[in-house]
């Protein structure tokens, strides 16, 4: 090999190992399941943020909260490792809480869940509530791209102030069949015994959705669902979630905001339609699920339109909300998996 050749390989080296050094530090798979402190950091004009994507910047320190008296640093060094090594751990970390914000589009009482630290909010998501109906009118979160999608955590439904004991207990399969029975009859075939499990507490702002386990956590309240159907649910709804996490740009961000439209009726015995309720008159079954996509510019980049009725074989009509557009994946054309409609966001009302 003559003197230019070696030379250049020495450079192509030395080029290597400068771009490994001053490489971004990588949080793992193992490092989010494993911590339970609160992921955050200060942004460039030194406001706390909360730490959404798996990548942090060079010299960028993370904060990692307990609880707003306890918390520990680590920063990403030039090696692309962590200066204080991921996991983390520490005994009873603080919850998300729930904080009423002002928002012009819900026409009910707007929630933000989130942590308040240093005197700031920082929002996971929020969520629109009309509390004369017990009706969840929709939640809104940012998506971020991830590589992994961490193991889902068990944790229980939170009530909030929002949901009495028995209201959030509407939900239990035995009661959806005897609140079925008091709509509709007692020989009504919606639901066949007590068991039967056709209808899910639907998440609105998905738990994949986030990254960290805290975050994911905090969806599941009674404040982030909607009755929906069970095949439907784990159907077209679960098809589009995962396709729109799969469409994430890795440099931004989607907003996300999934809601329910309308008030399910079903005929009883006699022919009668009959609102569906799971609580007396309140929990309504929404006739319709949503999802609106947008950019971080707030561009509009696509509606899914669900409709949340097993029962009814036929298609329903398009919705005159709805400026029906071909879909961007494909989904299935029946009531057990969601009929489904794909709109333009530029004229969709919600």
């Amino acid at each position: 090999m003559d003197g230019y050749h070696i030379i250049l390989l020495l450079f192509c080296c030395t080029l290597g190992a400068v771009w490994q050094v001053q490489g971004d530090c990588r949080i793992a798979q193992y490092m989010v399941e494993q911590t339970n402190r609160i992921f955050t950091y200060c942004d460039a004009s030194g406001s706390i943020q909360l730490q959404r994507k798996e990548t942090v910047p060079n010299g960028v320190t993370l904060f990692m909260y307990c609880n707003p008296s306890d918390m520990v640093e680590t920063q990403c060094l030039d090696n692309g490792k962590f200066s204080n090594p991921l996991p983390m751990r520490c005994g009873n970390p603080m919850q998300p809480m729930l904080m009423q914000i002002r928002g012009n589009d819900c026409p009910g009482t707007l929630y933000s869940v989130g942590y308040e630290i240093k005197g700031r909010n920082l929002e996971l998501y929020r969520t629109c509530f009309d509390g004369r109906l017990g009706q969840v009118l929709y939640s809104q979160s940012d998506v971020y791209y991830k590589s992994f999608f961490p193991k889902r955590p068990f944790v229980e439904f939170v009530a909030d102030q929002m949901f009495s004991p028995l209201e959030a207990s509407a939900y239990l399969k035995s009661n959806i069949y005897f609140a079925f029975n008091c709509i509709y009859g007692n020989a009504q075939t919606y639901l066949l015994n007590v068991r039967s499990l056709v209808i899910n507490r639907g998440h609105l702002v998905a738990s994949a959705d986030f990254l960290f386990v805290d975050q994911m956590s905090s969806t599941f309240r009674y404040l982030n669902v909607v009755p929906q159907f069970k095949s439907i649910n784990d159907g077209n709804w679960e098809k589009i979630e995962r396709w729109v996490r799969s469409q994430v740009p890795p440099s931004s961000y989607f907003r996300v905001k999934s809601g329910g439209i309308g008030i399910l009726e079903l005929p009883d015995a006699n022919g009668d339609y009959k609102a569906a309720f799971l609580a007396g008159s309140k929990i309504p079954v929404p006739e319709w699920t949503y999802k609106v996509v947008r950019d971080d510019q707030g561009n509009g980049l696509y509606v899914f339109l669900t409709y949340n009725n097993t029962f009814k074989s036929e298609k329903p009509k398009c919705p005159n909300i709805c400026r029906q557009v071909s879909c961007p994946l494909s989904l299935a054309n029946n009531a057990y998996n969601g009929y489904t409609f794909c709109c333009d966001p530029n004229n969709f009302p919600f």
